[in-house]
Formats: structure tokens, C-alpha cells, sequence
């Protein structure tokens, strides 16, 4: 199955390189203003985002967006494969982590996972039974293994094949949002 895994997985981050850097903020755009009005977003105190890599659905605008009641966290990477959850503001210097990808320092204010109501998950791919794809190396399989908040996959449409072979350690997702709108797991 990794073989099929590795096959799916370079086959859909093949086709979010494929967008260019124009139509990639458009989507982006398209998801957030799409996020924002949905009442899981909106009943959600705590959010975990995550900071974008290139050729991620860019979602930096909701740290941007006042939502005074909100908490965001990002995640931290750990030894072990592991995440932890710490609080993120628009104002907040980063620094660069597993894979390249940006995180919160040490220093900003630890999450508990259970604490979290939504999580916006980033994916290689994403099918329509809530199989999630995601870079090789179970972090957020590990992290959201325990928690009850809801799982948003966030991928671009071309992220969402027909199937994503998944084994009994990987966490489904409760549903996935792309420029096309909300699917519901």
C-alpha cells in the first residue's frame, strides 16, 4: 500500500504545483471567504490553523481577519513525529520547522488538542469518504487520534480523487473545503 499511497499522494501535489501562483491566491481566497461563513467556523472559539507552505491553500488571511472572540493556534512540529498546538496572532514572528513549513516559537502559549473545537487541515489529498492523504509522516494522524473537534480537510478541488487508500491509524476527516464549496463527511 505505500506504493499506492506514494502514487496518489505525488499525483495530487503534482496537480496543486500545476496552479499557477494567481490562481492558487484566488482559491485561497475563494476558501477563506467560503470558511468564514460557515457556522462551524463561526460557533468554533478555538481554531488550528496551520501556516502555508508555497503551494498550500494560503488561509495567513484569517489571522489578518478580526474575529475578536476566536483563538488561533498553528501547530508545532516534534521529535517523534508529534504536534503541539500553540497560539497564533497576525503579529507573531515564526520560524521554520519540518518539511520548511513555518511555526509558532516555543515560546508562544501551549493548546491542549482537546481544547481545540475546529482543526483546518492541510492535505495531500482528500477523497469523499473523508480518507485523508497527507505528506508521508502521520503528524496530524497523530495529533487529532484523541481530539472531538471538527476535522476540516483544506485542499484545493484538484486535491480530491477517487480514493485514498488509508489504514487503520489514519483519522478520517469530518468534511473538506475547497474553492467548490463544503463536503460533509
Amino acid at each position: 500500500m505505500p506504493d499506492v499511497k506514494l502514487a496518489v499522494r505525488n499525483d495530487a501535489l503534482g496537480k496543486r504545483r500545476a496552479l499557477s501562483t494567481e490562481s492558487r491566491k484566488q482559491k485561497s481566497q475563494a476558501i477563506v471567504d467560503s470558511l468564514v461563513k460557515l457556522s462551524l467556523f463561526k460557533d468554533a472559539l478555538t481554531i488550528a490553523t496551520y501556516l502555508p507552505l508555497p503551494s498550500e491553500v494560503d488561509l495567513s488571511r484569517l489571522l489578518r481577519l478580526e474575529h475578536r472572540s476566536k483563538c488561533f493556534v498553528a501547530p508545532r512540529t516534534l521529535p517523534n513525529f508529534e504536534l503541539s498546538f500553540h497560539r497564533v496572532t497576525s503579529s507573531d514572528t515564526f520560524e521554520t520547522g519540518f518539511g520548511g513549513a513555518q511555526q509558532p516559537t516555543e515560546a508562544a502559549d501551549l493548546v491542549s488538542p482537546s481544547a481545540i473545537d475546529l482543526f483546518l487541515v492541510p492535505l495531500a489529498a482528500c477523497d469523499r469518504q473523508g480518507n485523508r492523504l497527507g505528506f508521508g509522516k502521520g503528524y496530524y494522524d497523530r495529533a487529532l487520534a484523541g481530539a472531538t473537534g471538527y476535522k476540516l480537510g483544506i485542499g484545493f478541488q484538484c486535491q480530491l480523487v477517487d480514493h485514498v487508500p488509508f489504514d487503520s491509524y489514519d483519522v478520517p476527516m469530518n468534511g473538506f473545503l475547497s474553492e467548490e464549496g463544503l463536503i460533509q463527511f
